[in-house]
């Protein structure tokens, strides 16, 4: 099984997937991270892995090692240890979350390009996709 980490400004949202079903979603608010309850959330379960997409570089570390502490194996960060295949022409690319470029390709995954994604997260966003894969 793996378990997906969402690190946002408002909550860090955990998935856990059997193959491609998600068989489990729980959130914890993201100013109030509690290591019992992540534990308490995924006590029993088989997991194989751990990847984490996170806009809040703060909490990135800390949730990281909790994981490595608790599976027992490394998590992956989306950015650093998993590329996303986006060509990101946004006038400044560090500048643009890797929850954005996630959606993206998720959105091309399933509808294809062209495509626009509203995201109403913390803050409402559009994002444009180029029929060429182009963000």
């Amino acid at each position: 099984m793996l378990l997906a980490v969402d690190i946002g400004n408002t909550n860090i949202t955990f998935g856990i997937f059997k193959k491609s079903k998600i068989i489990k979603k729980f959130y914890i608010p993201e100013n109030n991270f509690n290591v019992n309850l992540l534990k308490k959330n995924i006590k029993n379960l088989d997991l194989k892995m751990a990847i984490i997409c996170s806009v809040v570089p703060a909490l990135t570390e800390t949730i990281k090692n909790t994981l490595w502490k608790i599976l027992r194996k490394k998590p992956y960060l989306i950015g650093k240890d998993i590329y996303i295949p986006i060509k990101n022409l946004y006038r400044n690319p560090s500048q643009l979350g890797q929850d954005r470029l996630i959606n993206a390709y998720a959105g091309i995954k399933l509808y294809g390009t062209p495509l626009i994604i509203v995201d109403f997260g913390t803050a409402i966003t559009f994002d444009i996709v180029s029929k060429d894969k182009r963000y």
